[in-house]
């Protein structure tokens, strides 16, 4: 079977990472990219890698299977109308938008010419979890009394990043809310959100250092989401899952090993992509669990904001 020919929009930090996921797959080769910066288009062009500073200049030279989308939230609408018009499947990176409503205007656009739209929601491909997940649903826990989702990061990104990234629960909430979503087969409602009052977090009134959510599940049981922009150990995901015949814990993505963990998530994402696109089935993230995951966000913000 012949190398799927992926065309990557976005080559900053997380384009950087879908890179080097890549280089371990013999499925894909990355073959066109576009990138407004010219020092990186430089750096891929190193690589072998055809560059283009617009999408229409690389859709209109051709020569694609598909296309990953890893540019800034606020511009993935756009860019996968543009693709799914183009008729050329998309993996999108998470969130698929910053509101509920972006989200929907993106699976709209895929529906609408019949192409295979997935979103980057990446645990769903991390062993552990899928074994934590087939024994929730095998009822090896018996009724769940809690599922807790925490996500900590060793440091805050960039001061601008955080002032138009929608925030603690949506750049980092949604990939909890999507997890606990896919984990269960429950859906969350009635938040009750706390956030820390904290030196720096004060600094930036939009995006608090930690913010803790409370919810119920539609199964009786309670979930928590438990995000924070300051974890000294570093980058860090986990999660317990209390029943009335068990207790599991996970620490799918811990330091040091968490970047291997996300790395080799990433291309198996991206090889179910590659055989979702021929015509086979995902198991990956739809458009329609990406409004989900965002619809939660929104909740959430304007409890916090209440």
């Amino acid at each position: 079977m012949s190398g799927f020919r992926l065309g990557l929009i976005g080559a900053g930090r997380m384009g950087q990472v879908h890179l080097r996921a890549t280089t371990e797959s013999s499925l894909v080769d990355v073959t066109a990219a576009v990138d407004p910066v010219a020092a990186t288009r430089l750096s891929l062009e190193g690589q072998g890698i055809k560059t283009y500073e617009t999408t229409a200049n690389m859709l209109g030279a051709g020569g694609l299977d598909g296309v990953l989308i890893a540019t800034p939230s606020k511009t993935h609408v756009d860019t996968v109308a543009q693709i799914a018009a183009a008729g050329l499947p998309i993996l999108c990176e998470k969130p698929c938008g910053v509101t509920a409503a972006e989200a929907r205007k993106a699976a709209e656009a895929a529906e609408r010419f019949a192409v295979h739209l997935q979103v980057g929601y990446w645990r769903r491909f991390v062993p552990e979890l899928n074994r934590l997940r087939d024994n929730i649903r095998d009822g090896l826990l018996g009724d769940l009394y809690l599922v807790s989702c925490f996500q900590w990061d060793e440091a805050p990104p960039a001061a601008s990043f955080r002032a138009t990234g929608g925030g603690a629960l949506i750049d980092m909430g949604v990939h909890e809310f999507d997890q606990m979503r896919w984990l269960t087969g429950q859906e969350p409602s009635n938040f009750r959100v706390a956030a820390s009052k904290t030196t720096f977090s004060e600094k930036i009134d939009v995006d608090p250092d930690a913010v803790q959510l409370l919810c119920d599940l539609s199964g009786g049981g309670t979930g928590l989401v438990s995000l924070g922009r300051r974890f000294p150990p570093g980058d860090a995901c986990w999660t317990q899952v209390f029943g009335t015949s068990g207790f599991e814990e996970s620490r799918f993505f811990w330091p040091p090993n968490g970047e291997a963990v996300f790395l080799a998530a990433l291309k198996a994402q991206l090889e179910d992509f590659i055989q979702a696109a021929r015509g086979g089935i995902s198991q990956g993230a739809t458009a329609r669990d990406a409004v989900a995951a965002l619809a939660i966000a929104e909740a959430a913000t304007e409890v916090l904001a209440a």
